[in-house]
């Protein structure tokens, strides 16, 4: 009888545990009688691979040769009651040689006591209820999934999710880009890990910033009028936790979003659990009632299309992802009590006792960058791990003889560099010292002040970079290569304006090179939500979503589209002031939203009809800027917030006019998730474009040639205009 039969045949007989047991002491014992030692490794992966097989045809988890205990059945593996030297180290070849008997020895003890430890798993030491329960240290990735515990899901792995230790746990890491995994592609697929009306999620995981917008688990739709399915998440630091029920449906679902009353901490282990009985949500962080809520009601309603994600919230095309690391993730059929979440905080102590190390080494965490250059002055910022005081050293050649300090230690910290010549090239290094006597020092670099009138210039223009370092980055060389005296950038800057690691590994690392040769100069768009990074790490004059500046014979207006632009609003009054006041020969504007575009679904579903008001043009609430441009001579208006490239002719009251109409561009091509036009051609665009890219303008006198590149520097756009003295 084979290991196999006599495995079968266990099953039905339990009491022959012990018999089975000395079976395969048997057989080890033949093997080892019979075999020379260097056979050893072969007979050892041999016993290995069968104990496998037997566990894995019976259900039990082959937790294998780690000797780590299933905790979706709460059963030892069977390779446990070997030796753990046995299993997972070899022994010294000496020691084999002097006493192979005693492996043996060994081995018959072990086994012997195996005889009064059930070998298989019992239905009664399974969690009750319990649907899927995904965690690090038993079943590792791989190829391309990673098996839960319980056996009933394989969940697809998304980018390059990493294996790792965080502290005391081994985590699986995601980087909050592309990385996730998909559980289940449809609601149909996923029905039998879902729960019906009561249901728990409980997980520990490692947030690296909780202010920006991530996905633990969940299956969810809000959009398009529909809100239904479930998700745990997090943003603006706290936990999230989003129910659609029965009880409070609409006719489209309607969702709770219960927000944690407690601030996740940035860098420490946090064990949450989202719990609905049916009648009340529930959160819990570290195992104290968070929030909670009875807006919902009865059977959870999921939607009819959306996929199962772990490590994101997907939401049809959208997609938040986890930045930070995930050790256990359990959800369940019923409402867990906090006692039983008590005791598995408790259990696992030692998660919310880790500190990461603190390195004490003063370094920059963004490297200086150029803002608001003049043609006398210009402003120059960084950041540091540590409150320090900035030092810039500049001069128009080496050695760097002028200096300039702050008044003050900080972390962010700016320097004004004034009286400089008009157009001048001037070569700079940042020296930082903290109260430690710690120095962080830059390399050398240089900026060029802007140019007066006469002189030629050119900028670059990008928008819409949002959460794609390794786009932005080529967008970003690919201006710096053609080197622009200024950049232009229209908006969403990052993807979530909380979120302070995107500021830093989403914006400044990608585009570290071009911001510290060339200023740049921004407009505020949705997706940084007013957040005071925005202001923290842009320098410009007050009230700074609302400026001007100067270069050579032009002026820019930057104006804050997510605020009141109408007619009498306190901006719109503003900005006509100061086109009244402009004496430029060019005159350009840009904003985040923009007013013309034929994006095939932003103002209105130009694919079905399917929209309940009339087709826009464009943005809505900025359409007054309109006639405020042509009252004024506006020659070019930039925006992004649509995630392609479109140049209009020139517009006048809603009519081309090539003489004194008013250009459009979008250019929202910097990074983000890529829109495209509607399938029939707008009245006004002369060129549309899907697909990553930047745009690049050369100025002089009365004469601008404008070109639009791809991410591989091809040129599929240009136009050159010279004004007419009339304009």
């Amino acid at each position: 009888m084979s290991l196999l039969d006599g495995a079968s045949h266990l099953k039905k007989r339990p009491i022959d545990v012990n018999l089975f047991c000395f079976s395969i002491c048997a057989l080890f014992a033949v093997n080892l009688r019979t075999k020379s030692l260097c056979f050893f490794d072969e007979l050892e992966e041999e016993i290995i691979h069968r104990f496998t097989e037997i566990t894995k045809r019976f259900g039990y988890c082959p937790g294998v040769a780690e000797s780590l205990p299933c905790s979706a059945c709460e059963q030892r593996p069977f390779l446990n009651i070997v030796p753990a030297a046995f299993v997972t180290t070899r022994f010294e070849s000496s020691v084999m040689k002097q006493s192979p008997s005693l492996l043996f020895q060994i081995l018959v003890a072990y086994l012997s006591l195996a005889a009064v430890t059930p070998l298989f798993a019992h239905e009664d030491k399974v969690e009750r209820d319990l649907l899927m329960h995904f965690a690090t240290g038993t079943h590792r990735p791989e190829n391309g999934q990673w098996e839960d515990l319980t056996h009933k899901a394989k969940a697809k792995i998304i980018g390059a999710p990493v294996l790792t230790n965080l502290g005391p746990a081994q985590v699986l890491a995601f980087n909050g880009v592309a990385d996730y995994l998909t559980i289940a592609e449809t609601p149909a697929e996923a029905a039998s890990l879902l729960p019906k009306r009561e249901m728990t999620v409980a997980t520990w995981v490692f947030l690296d910033d909780p202010a920006s917008a991530g996905g633990i688990l969940g299956l969810l739709q809000d959009r398009r009028g529909v809100q239904k399915g479930w998700h745990l998440g997090y943003q603006k630091g706290h936990v999230h936790f989003i129910l659609s029920s029965t009880g409070a449906d609409d006719g489209d679902g309607k969702h709770t979003r219960l927000i944690g009353g407690t601030a996740i901490t940035p860098g420490r282990w946090h064990h949450l659990a989202a719990v609905y009985d049916g009648k009340t949500m529930r959160l819990f962080l570290d195992g104290q009632a968070d929030g909670e809520s009875q807006e919902q009601s009865g059977d959870i309603i999921y939607p009819e299309k959306g996929r199962y994600t772990l490590g994101a919230l997907s939401n049809l095309n959208e997609i938040e992802t986890l930045e930070g690391s995930l050790y256990e993730v359990k959800t369940y059929a019923r409402a867990l009590t906090q006692t039983e979440i008590l005791e598995t905080v408790a259990s696992n102590q030692s998660l919310l006792d880790y500190r990461p190390p603190v390195n004490a080494e003063l370094q920059f965490v963004v490297k200086p960058y150029l803002q608001f250059g003049t043609t006398t002055g210009m402003r120059i910022l960084c950041e540091t791990t540590q409150p320090a005081v900035m030092t810039v050293e500049y001069a128009e050649r080496q050695p760097l003889t002028n200096k300039v300090t702050a008044t003050n230690a900080a972390a962010i910290s700016e320097v004004r560099l004034e009286n400089l010549k008009p157009f001048t090239i001037y070569f700079y290094r940042v020296t930082c010292v903290d109260t430690a006597g710690n120095i962080a020092r830059s390399d050398v670099f240089s900026f060029q002040t802007m140019p007066e009138k006469d002189m030629p210039w050119a900028f670059g223009v990008m928008g819409d970079t949002q959460r794609n370092p390794e786009i932005t980055r080529r967008c970003s060389e690919g201006i710096f290569a053609l080197r622009p005296t200024f950049t232009l950038h229209c908006g969403d800057v990052v993807d979530d304006g909380f979120a302070k690691h995107q500021w830093v590994n989403d914006l400044f690392v990608p585009c570290e090179r071009l911001f510290a040769y060339v200023p740049t100069f921004p407009v505020i768009g949705n997706h940084e939500k007013n957040a005071h990074w925005y202001y923290d790490y842009f320098s410009m004059p007050e009230p700074e979503y609302f400026y001007t500046f100067k270069v050579g014979n032009a002026e820019f207006f930057m104006i804050d589209s997510n605020k009141n632009c109408r007619k009498g609003s306190e901006q719109y009054n503003k900005l006509e002031a100061a086109f009244a006041a402009s004496t430029a020969t060019w005159k350009f504007a840009a904003h985040h939203h923009p007013c013309f575009n034929s994006d095939e679904d932003d103002y209105g579903d130009k694919w079905k009809g399917k929209t309940p008001e009339a087709f826009e043009t464009g943005e809505d609430h900025v359409k007054d800027l309109v006639p405020l441009y042509e009252k004024y001579g506006v020659d070019i208006a930039f925006a992004g917030h649509i995630h392609s490239y479109e140049r209009t002719w020139p517009i006048l009251q809603m009519t081309i006019n090539q003489k004194k109409g008013v250009r459009y561009i979008t250019s929202g091509g910097g990074g983000g998730t890529l829109e495209q036009a509607g399938p029939q051609r707008s009245w006004f665009s002369i060129h549309v474009q899907r697909g990553h890219h930047f745009c690049f303008a050369t100025v002089h006198d009365r004469t601008i040639q404008f070109k639009a590149y791809d991410l591989e520097g091809r040129l599929f756009d240009t136009f050159e205009l010279t004004k007419a003295a009339d304009r």
